[in-house]
């Protein structure tokens, strides 16, 4: 059941968790493990924009059809909406289908429980959900790779490119990171993949 006194923006954490390229080359496999050893899906969708990364993998490990759909508060980054809106829904193609929704992390749940709705309307056979990480206080997916009461860092969007081509921190995450005391930014993972810096 969804926690719905739980901002998905908004709540505390215990640190900083900066995750490099090469974490996700462990955690995507083990996730398709744990998926693989409980259930076959038919079919892939993967919840625009972070979600698409591992749905996409996992659809390609599985040899199914992917599917994106875009269901967000967000727009250009920028938080716009206090519930999710939809922008892209899913089509028939999931009519009696076995569906694996993904997305990158679950907090409160509002993304999964609109979207398994909307599937269900649609005709899908069964939907299970699955994500890369959850916190403990999280409402919990069928499966996920890892948990963690850290802010995730993930290196598809921990930096941006300036129009001078520079890299900085993504200025969402730098607020956060300036909150927790001691704290240094690792490298840039578009520098540094591996995050060999980081784990010296």
């Amino acid at each position: 059941m969804t926690n719905s006194t739980l901002d998905p923006y908004h709540h505390e954490h215990d640190g900083v968790e900066e995750v490099p390229w090469s974490r996700l080359a462990q955690w995507l496999p083990n996730l398709a493990q744990k998926i693989a050893n409980d259930w076959r899906p038919e079919l892939v969708i993967g919840i625009a924009k972070a979600g698409v990364i591992p749905a996409v993998y996992l659809s390609s490990v599985f040899r199914l059809d992917f599917f994106p759909i875009k269901l967000s508060s967000r727009h250009n980054e920028d938080i716009i909406s206090d519930e999710p809106r939809w922008h892209v829904r899913p089509g028939p193609y999931v009519r009696g289908k076995r569906v694996l929704l993904v997305d990158d992390i679950c907090v409160a749940g509002r993304t999964f429980r609109l979207a398994n709705a909307e599937l269900g309307e649609l005709g899908a056979s069964e939907v299970r959900t699955a994500t890369l990480a959850i916190h403990s206080i999280s409402w919990r997916p069928n499966y996920y790779a890892f948990e963690t009461d850290s802010l995730i860092v993930w290196p598809w969007d921990r930096d941006n490119l300036s129009a001078e081509g520079s890299w900085y921190i993504n200025p969402e995450y730098a607020v956060e990171m300036h909150k927790v005391a001691g704290f240094v930014p690792g490298p840039s993972p578009a520098l540094d993949p591996e995050g060999c810096a980081q784990e010296k």
